[in-house]
């Protein structure tokens, strides 16, 4: 019962809608613009299909088995876009999110690939990860408090430094090319990569379809230079136009110990990527937003897990959240959940026709290449973005670059750990692991609150300054809120002065996107801020010139509470 009152859908913070939102995740946007907005998503979705085929190739299925693969993998996209866009029950955030096939478990899967694992074999591991993370997230009621933002760009960061690896096997066709046409994919790969990057930059109202676009150029451009690396006609040809896919039913035997462990480490990256994805939606959602909202985050996560299991069921690739489309959601202020229904219903549509699956499937292999290069930028820059969002001290620091460190050096050495270690043979999964266990090992060692005295003088400035950039790095504060919170220490000590008093004693708090300012002071309450301020208060006497400082002081803030002997701010940092 606990788990019910929970996860009720009447646990959820009331929102208010931002004066600027197209559409709320709750409106019933028209049909004809739900069905532009899907396709638009789609064009995106469509990049990654690159990943399952990468998937295929590795585990060496020919055409029609790998078609197939794909069907699965779009019906396992479609199952976690409606658990997510689910506004009834405990299962699901009723938001709009749309899958992609799991960048997090390519490099997993290219490990059983190697280690001659069947599909059937991998989807009986994807079923056991599911339900691990399932009874996993039970135990963390709420996960936004353990996942920081510098380990969700650590995770971000490795996702897409996981791809390169993955574009040279592409390109190369796995050490099977001759140096010649190697030579005129690589040459094809750059052409394409331009035209992605130059449209995408572009102000046309095509720039949306960047990724589109440069990938149809390289392939006419192969069609051209190379039209023996073409594949449409066969992979077409030996799929038909409509059949029902086959399902890859799991089989448990011949599984390791080290292969389940390998295929459960990546949970835990897999929360991170979904938690930022939720609140990113959640907060364009809502006008009034100052901190994550636990209930609508916990039953998205459920249904990421629940999705990852019931894929396992039929063997699919397993699906995860699609940043870029959240982006995209959030960039055209359109949220209902109805476009992401109307996506799910043709992904499904898709995965009815293994022709068309397999033309997009049958990509030149160079052309392939530059849409992952395209991918693995983006992806890599926004970790980056994500580590550096907050203010970082030595300890947030370190948790980030040694989470790094240990996914590059399986980058660097994967024959190693494929051979000693296979269950960490992903530099995901080691990164993200090692960058975890960093930061709850020393999480302890934060201070949550702390007492300062400022002197009131000319070294206050510096003084605050010091303590400002200390604590914002110690609590990941925006750098933003730290300034406010020094600002307000400055201004302070003018009033201090004004008052007779030779020091600042401060109470510092970090809560939950908040930062909180207790400054004790003799005497009763300070007097109220200007409420029409002006510099020539300055001018005049004692209480005018309080009244504008105090409002110099306490403008930022978003919390003013004065008593006798104190001062209370609170200062959003969200």
């Amino acid at each position: 019962m606990k788990f019910l009152s929970f996860a009720a859908r009447e646990a959820d913070r009331p929102t208010s809608r931002p004066h600027d939102l197209l559409s709320a995740p709750g409106d019933a946007v028209t049909w004809p613009v739900a069905t532009a907005m899907a396709f638009q998503h789609l064009a995106i979705q469509s990049i990654y299909i690159v990943l399952p085929v990468a998937v295929a190739a590795s585990l060496g299925l020919d055409a029609r088995m790998t078609a197939n693969f794909l069907c699965l993998s779009l019906l396992a996209m479609a199952i976690l876009t409606l658990l997510q866009a689910t506004w009834r029950g405990p299962v699901g955030s009723g938001y709009q999110l749309h899958a992609i096939p799991s960048p997090i478990l390519v490099g997993v899967y290219l490990l059983c690939g190697a280690a001659g694992i069947a599909l059937d074999q991998a989807a009986a591991l994807v079923l056991i990860s599911g339900a691990v993370a399932v009874g996993i997230l039970f135990l963390i009621p709420r996960p936004e408090r353990i996942f920081p933002s510098e380990l969700a760009g650590v995770v971000i960061f490795l996702l897409g430094a996981s791809l390169i690896p993955v574009m040279v096997d592409i390109i190369t066709e796995y050490g099977r090319l001759d140096t010649e046409t190697l030579l005129v994919d690589i040459a094809l790969a750059g052409f394409s990569f331009v035209v992605m990057v130059a449209v995408s930059l572009s102000r046309l109202p095509i720039a949306k379809f960047g990724v589109l676009i440069g990938a149809v150029v390289g392939v006419v451009l192969t069609s051209l230079i190379s039209p023996e690396r073409l594949h449409f006609a066969a992979a077409a040809g030996a799929n038909t136009w409509f059949a029902l896919p086959a399902p890859i039913l799991p089989r448990f035997e011949g599984l390791s110990v080290g292969l389940v462990i390998m295929f459960i480490i990546p949970v835990l990256p897999g929360f991170t990527a979904m938690l930022g994805n939720l609140i990113a939606l959640q907060r364009a959602a809502d006008g009034g937003w100052t901190k994550p909202d636990s209930p609508p985050l916990w039953r998205g996560l459920l249904a990421f897990n629940l999705a990852i299991f019931a894929t396992g069921t039929f063997g699919g690739m397993a699906p995860s959240p699609s940043m870029a489309c959240t982006a995209l959601s959030i960039a055209n202020r359109s949220l209902s959940r109805r476009i992401a229904v109307l996506g799910a219903a043709i992904l499904c549509l898709l995965a009815l026709s293994p022709k068309l699956v397999a033309v997009l499937g049958a990509v030149p292999s160079g052309i392939e290449a530059a849409m992952l290069l395209y991918v693995a930028s983006i992806m890599m820059v926004t970790g980056v973005q994500l580590i550096t969002a907050r203010m970082l001290d030595t300890r947030r620091s370190l948790v980030a670059g040694t989470g790094l460190v240990a996914g590059i050096l399986v980058l660097t050495m994967p024959s190693v750990f494929r051979q000693y270690v296979p269950a960490l043979a992903s530099p995901l999964s080691l990164g993200s692991l090692t960058a975890l266990l960093a930061h709850l090992l020393t999480l302890p060692l934060v201070a949550r609150q702390v007492s300062l005295t400022f002197p009131v003088g000319p070294n206050l400035p510096r003084l605050a300054e010091e303590e400002a950039v200390r604590l914002g790095g110690a609590w990941a504060a925006r750098r933003a809120t730290m300034e406010k919170v020094e600002n307000c220490l400055i201004e302070l000590g003018e009033v201090m002065a004004l008052r007779d008093e030779s020091e600042i004693r401060a109470v510092l708090r970090y809560l939950e996107g908040e930062v909180s300012l207790v400054v004790k002071h003799q005497g009763g309450p300070l007097p109220a801020p200007s409420s029409k301020p002006a510099v020539l208060s300055l001018d005049g006497d004692m209480d005018d010139q309080l009244g504008f400082i105090l409002w110099l002081a306490v403008r930022q803030a978003s919390t003013v509470d004065r008593r006798p002997g104190e001062l209370r701010l609170i200062f959003n940092d969200t």
